[in-house]
């Protein structure tokens, strides 16, 4: 099978961010929410850059500001539960160390990433993955404030859920499945200025999913992975990208010398292949992956992907199919 989808890649040399907000078919309703939400991220990036911050802080950061956004299903824009409730999931990975946080099934915590990022960094090899009531019991004794589920639910989510809940009472089996469903996880790849290399994610999951249902995004070597040489995000269909070990799988493809572009083309292809869908289709996702050095490369084989990238001096996003024409330079 040729690939179906849409690629490109990203030549930028020095600190670069590349960064997503999901892979779906993405209403044009929700297009401007989206470009904002993409440029505070991309702004985010910069100051990040100008702040000399390491790749694995200037990742936190950026996810941070598309969980804070409301446009994502990640943090306050999250989707609902079958029981009308958020549960998130973040992960992280310092390509330098290794070292990796993941918290999952969360429903107190505004910003997961940066608890991820905590337990990254004192979980002293006792813990990098903690789940629900584990999780946020680390996140309070580390500084961060537990929050009303309700808080956390915005009203685009609450009529989402309550169309969903109209559909299942149709149709009340376990394989009921919301129409037009979004995958708005949102993820980032930092290369800083010294050559590191860090890979995050964040994601509310899929909409009206079980109860602690878990994806890839909170997984290494699934959602995100990160080494010295190359470092990999992705969104869309969770249990296909966990089952395909996509992003471990596009960083060792990379590593071993094939071309970025080639390498997320052809992964996509072959999960797509590998994995039906409920729905009978083949599995569909987004895959960003950037090198220490040399070019990144984007794909998706999704109807859209918000994506964007900067760098010290300029950012560049898109929605569409289509070439990131929008460059901009920072005033």
């Amino acid at each position: 099978m040729a690939f179906a989808g849409v690629s490109g890649t990203i030549g930028e040399a020095g600190p670069l961010a590349l960064l997503h907000g999901g892979a779906w078919a993405i209403p044009d309703t929700a297009l401007p929410d989206h470009r904002e939400g993409l440029a505070e991220a991309m702004a985010t990036a910069q100051s990040a850059f100008s702040d000399a911050a390491p790749a694995i802080d200037a990742a936190t950061r950026i996810v941070a500001a598309l969980e804070g956004h409301g446009a994502f299903d990640a943090g306050c824009g999250a989707m609902l539960n079958r029981a009308g409730e958020i549960e998130l999931d973040a992960g992280l990975m310092d390509g330098r160390t290794g070292r990796y946080g993941g918290v999952m099934a969360v429903q107190q915590l505004a910003h997961p990433i940066r608890v991820a990022r905590d337990l990254l960094q004192h979980g002293n090899g006792q813990a990098a993955l903690l789940a629900g009531e584990g999780a946020e019991a680390f996140a309070e004794r580390h500084g961060h404030p537990l929050v009303a589920n309700e808080t956390l639910i915005c009203e685009r989510e609450r009529q989402r859920y309550a169309q969903h809940r109209a559909e299942a009472a149709v149709d009340s089996s376990d394989s009921f499945l919301p129409n037009n469903a979004p995958s708005d996880t949102v993820g980032a790849l930092v290369r800083d200025a010294e050559g590191r290399l860090a890979a995050a994610t964040s994601t509310g999951g899929t909409p009206f999913k079980w109860p602690g249902r878990v994806g890839d995004s909170p997984l290494p070597g699934a959602g995100y992975y990160a080494t010295e040489d190359v470092a990999a995000c992705a969104t869309g269909w969770g249990e296909a990208i966990a089952g395909h070990s996509l992003c471990v799988r596009a960083v060792d493809a990379v590593s071993a010398g094939d071309a970025p572009q080639v390498v997320v083309e052809r992964l996509l292809t072959s999960m797509h292949e590998r994995y039906t869908h409920p729905r009978g289709e083949g599995a569909r996702a987004g895959l960003l992956v950037l090198p220490a050095s040399g070019p990144g490369a984007w794909a998706f084989i999704t109807p859209r992907m918000a994506w964007g990238v900067a760098t010290t001096t300029r950012t560049a996003m898109a929605i569409r199919r289509e070439t990131p024409l929008d460059l901009r330079h920072p005033s």
